[in-house]
């Protein structure tokens, strides 16, 4: 009985561990999450962090999911008097051996036209798309704060 536990447990750690996690080939997709927001809000962040583990350059042009009329990449950039704003990303070549983070307070997924909103707990799924790759997909969940 004890030995079922401490595997049932192990098995549920493991599942944690690849929460937000995806490969394709030589791409590698981690801690993959989405900004809850209030129920009214039309738009959502989304976060991961992209490796390039193959041998050639791949450009990530933008990302696409169910439910959302529009995913674009941004990045936050701070004016000269201090101000924080957005600017459009059209894409992101990542050379072998790169990797691109998306986090609060820079790069990120802009999620628009957002018609149902998840909770906090849910996932969705997000595929991103590339220039010359097949596209990733992987199952971002729904998080207050960041992991």
């Amino acid at each position: 009985m004890m030995y079922k536990a401490f595997f049932n447990g192990l098995a549920g750690t493991a599942l944690l561990a690849l929460a937000g996690a995806a490969s394709a080939g030589d791409l590698v997709l981690e801690n993959a999450w989405l900004r809850a927001v209030p129920p009214v809000s039309p738009t959502m962040a989304g976060y991961f962090t992209l490796r390039n583990e193959g041998d050639r350059p791949v450009e990530l042009k933008g990302a696409r999911t169910g439910i959302a009329g529009m995913a674009m990449m941004h990045d936050t950039e701070t004016t000269e008097d201090g101000q924080a704003r957005m600017v459009h990303l059209s894409g992101i070549t990542l050379e072998p051996g790169d990797q691109a983070t998306f986090a609060p307070g820079g790069k990120h997924l802009m999620l628009m036209k957002v018609a149902s909103i998840p909770e906090a707990g849910e996932e969705v799924e997000i595929c991103l798309t590339f220039a010359d790759h097949d596209d990733l997909c992987s199952d971002f969940p729904v998080r207050r704060e960041a992991p």
